[in-house]
């Protein structure tokens, strides 16, 4: 196998941790069915993470951030003066939602695995911290895409943005469940519609003092997420 690069690397395993989990589950992902599906030898996995448990919090980190960042780039490609958006605060939502269901249906194996880390985690007993530090993984993302799509519609929310992001987040795992369910995808963009709706008539006109103030560019959201506590209920493997 051609050497490569640790960042590479990584992006091969966490690619394969996500194929196997999605087909068999957690339980079976060890490290060896991971390198093995990736191609490479055992020891590239311990050259690449400290430990199972690393390698399943940068599934996370990974899947989350790419959905996000494709959320936002659909935002940003909407024509406006300026580089804002002059669509309303409902069509860029829109939007940002439907570019996140064409990445489902492209490649539902992603959003399966992460599903599984959530049920799987839930089981343990005593049970760990790992749901948690997905779903706040989950809401950063949601409250810098609504930031974002407000400010690019000259709107600003009249709730507070955590609970819109909550909002936006309960919305997108109703889609993503029954779709994963039902694979019906004109179904799903009827509730894209109908989510994207909901959530626009949480916002109201930005204030002239909102609009006129300069914005900071926004932080990125991919710093790392916490490491997970989860034990293997299988002896490792490696």
């Amino acid at each position: 196998m051609t050497r490569l690069a640790l960042a590479d690397r990584r992006a091969a395993l966490i690619d394969a941790a996500v194929r196997v989990i999605a087909r068999h589950g957690l339980a079976a992902a060890t490290t060896r069915a991971i390198v093995a599906e990736a191609g490479m030898p055992l020891g590239s996995f311990h050259y690449a993470f400290d430990s199972r448990d690393d390698l399943l919090a940068a599934v996370i980190d990974t899947v989350t951030t790419q959905e996000h960042d494709a959320a936002v780039a659909a935002v940003a490609a909407l024509p406006g003066d300026d580089g804002s958006s002059s669509a309303g605060l409902a069509d860029t939502l829109r939007q940002g939602l439907d570019r996140y269901l064409d990445l489902l249906v492209a490649d539902p194996q992603r959003e399966q695995a992460l599903l599984e880390l959530s049920l799987y985690a839930l089981r343990q007993n005593p049970p760990t911290s790992q749901p948690s530090d997905q779903y706040r993984a989950y809401y950063r993302a949601a409250e810098h895409s609504l930031r974002l799509a407000a400010t690019a519609c000259g709107r600003e929310w009249s709730v507070p943005l955590a609970r819109a992001a909550r909002l936006l987040v309960t919305l997108t795992d109703g889609i993503t469940s029954t779709w994963l369910a039902d694979r019906d995808t004109e179904a799903a963009r009827e509730s894209v519609v109908f989510a994207a709706d909901a959530l626009a008539r949480l916002a109201a006109p930005a204030r002239p003092a909102a609009t006129s103030a300069t914005t900071a560019a926004p932080r990125p959201i991919s710093s790392p997420t916490p490491p997970l506590d989860l034990a293997e209920e299988q002896p490792r493997a490696d």
